[in-house]
């Protein structure tokens, strides 16, 4: 009976010591307020910093996830290259012109596999529009060009068959083009000039940004490909086909049935090579990702070594603390202190602060976050289990830094301290 009545005097004892302790540990970081400042300062910017790298390759990778879809997955373009053949004789600087309608219609009859399509004629033109002028790319091409890009109209309407079968002189504006011209006011139903040939805008495409292939598709003009073919440009080619394939698993044999195709209707392939070039959009995007990802390595290492930077500085400080408090730490041990309890005040104290910082670090890095990637252009990530991952990681190496100032003051011997103070 004794001994069980021993217990819960022994715990209330205790509970009331360490209640004690902590009152203590308290009056010390309210007594030197600016020390307890720095140290949340330097455990804030560790977390804050690795907070922000980190959103900022997320950003990234989101960023390039967004332009992927923008593209779509299953895309194939088929452009035409530079021709060096031409009666037999090696020809530089123009591109071939033997990408026709004859092949345009062989891919869609002889790949099952591609399901939407629309060729493409483009050229740099000159565009006016009221008092304002200023060259830009033109792009001709089909309504289902703008499915395949999952492009949607901010302003006005698309472009359908009737106006591709008629040749419509109707235009739609990219985003930029649009406040180039006509500044705020809206575009739709105004006359644009190209090349000199009047144009009605019908439409304004929402803003895309730049895209995987480095074209920024906001600063172009697109028109009916009959309009731009007869008349703008007067040709019987195209520039480019987009196609797109029902299915991811079929895209490389689409690939491969459209090369092998064109190879054979052009005469290519072997000893002369290809006028023509298949790029699988996906190739890219693989490419833009891997990249994405290995930043994103470089980055987490980063953020780590900003919290071990911060957590130098909370060592840093708490061994002043501990330097400067000699007097006191051999006083409280002369006193009866056990060199447990002078470890755990002096450890409370750290982490407390160290704490503090690292919430405050958390909302600061959503701050900081915002601010990166408004300067870069890139998406708003906040990633709230990175962001707890940072802030768990702060605590512990904020604890093992500071448990070694805290044990060598738990080590200190009462006399040697009081003697040396």
């Amino acid at each position: 009976m004794e001994s069980r009545e021993r217990r819960p005097d022994r715990s209330a004892a205790q509970l009331s010591r360490y209640r004690h302790l902590a009152r203590a540990a308290w009056r010390q970081l309210w007594r030197h307020r600016a020390r307890s400042v720095l140290v949340m300062t330097c455990a804030a910017l560790g977390v804050t910093g690795s907070i922000a790298a980190v959103n900022f390759a997320a950003g990234g990778r989101q960023q390039v996830v967004d332009q992927v879809a923008r593209l779509g997955s299953n895309v194939i373009v088929v452009a035409a290259l530079q021709d060096r053949s031409t009666g037999g004789r090696a020809r530089t600087g123009t591109i071939a012109t033997t990408l026709r309608d004859d092949d345009y219609r062989a891919i869609r009859r002889e790949v099952p596999a591609v399901v939407r399509s629309s060729a493409l004629a483009t050229a740099s033109l000159r565009l006016k529009a009221g008092g304002l002028s200023k060259v830009a790319p033109v792009v001709g091409c089909e309504p289902a060009f703008f499915d395949i890009k999952h492009w949607t109209i901010d302003a006005g309407r698309p472009f359908d068959a009737v106006d591709l079968r008629r040749s419509a002189r109707v235009a739609l504006l990219g985003a930029t083009v649009a406040r180039d011209l006509f500044g705020d006011a809206s575009p739709v139903g105004e006359r644009l000039h190209i090349n000199r040939v009047p144009f009605e805008v019908i439409g304004v495409l929402a803003e895309r940004g730049q895209g995987l292939d480095v074209t920024n598709e906001d600063a172009q003009v697109y028109v009916p490909l009959m309009a731009a073919m007869r008349r703008l440009l007067n040709v019987e080619h195209y520039s480019a086909l987009v196609l797109e394939v029902g299915t991811f698993e079929a895209l490389p044999g689409a690939v491969r049935d459209v090369t092998d195709l064109l190879r054979d209707r052009h005469r290519t392939g072997g000893f002369r090579p290809d006028d023509f070039s298949v790029l699988n959009q996906q190739a890219l995007a693989d490419t833009r990702l891997a990249a994405s990802r290995q930043l994103g390595f470089f980055v987490r290492w980063i953020g780590l070594s900003a919290l071990l930077v911060a957590g130098v500085g909370v060592l840093a400080m708490a061994w002043i603390t501990v330097r400067d408090r000699t007097r006191e730490i051999g006083t409280r041990r002369a006193l009866g202190a056990t060199a447990r309890d002078v470890f755990c005040q002096f450890a409370f104290e750290a982490m407390v602060l160290a704490t503090a910082g690292a919430a405050c670090g958390v909302a600061l890095g959503w701050v900081a976050s915002r601010i990166v990637a408004a300067r870069a252009a890139l998406p708003f990530v906040f990633d709230i289990g990175n962001a707890a991952l940072a802030f768990a990681l702060a605590i512990a190496v904020n604890f093992a830094f500071v448990s070694w100032p805290a044990r060598r003051a738990a080590r200190l011997d009462p006399i040697e301290a009081l003697r040396h103070a």
